[in-house]
């Protein structure tokens, strides 16, 4: 069955890494999912921004040691900026709460980042044609994390 990931990918401009981070999707939902999960808890918690790049550190550690000693749960980090953009894609609320650099998964999603206004943390994501992501290309079916996955909390 076909998800928000696989329409924003088939509207998206074919390469090999963006066929890569698709085919992990595909095998490997619950990242997904777990990466929307933890921004939401975030936001809940009244936080107003997040680091991408710790978030998918954190997912890597905790995704793993939910598999225990024996298993191996690979993220590669060129699929970094393909989560970082669909999540806003999809999650357009999320917009605006963590920074971006320039990459080829701009070209690839058809989005660019915002010009800089003042001195804000986070750069925006729109569209190319400079149409906000919020009013732009919607997936036919609103993406809702699976909650059933759930991870033990944290214990420290």
């Amino acid at each position: 069955m076909a998800d928000a990931i696989d329409e924003l990918v088939s509207r998206s401009k074919d390469h090999e890494e963006l066929r890569a981070f698709h085919t992990f999707h595909r095998n490997n939902p619950a990242v997904f999912d777990f990466l929307v999960r933890e921004i939401q808890l975030r936001i809940e918690q009244g936080f107003e921004a997040f680091s991408y790049h710790s978030l998918w550190e954190y997912a890597r550690w905790k995704l793993e040691m939910d598999m225990g000693p024996g298993g191996t749960f690979l993220m590669n980090d060129h699929a970094t900026p393909y989560f970082g953009r669909a999540l806003v894609i999809i999650h357009p609320e999320f917009n605006g709460r963590c920074e971006f650099r320039h990459s080829l998964a701009d070209e690839l999603f058809g989005t660019e980042l915002e010009p800089v206004k003042g001195d804000t943390y986070a750069r925006r994501l729109q569209w190319a044609d400079g149409i906000s992501l919020e009013r732009g290309w919607r997936p036919s079916k609103p993406h809702v994390p699976n909650l059933a996955v759930r991870r033990r909390p944290d214990l420290h």
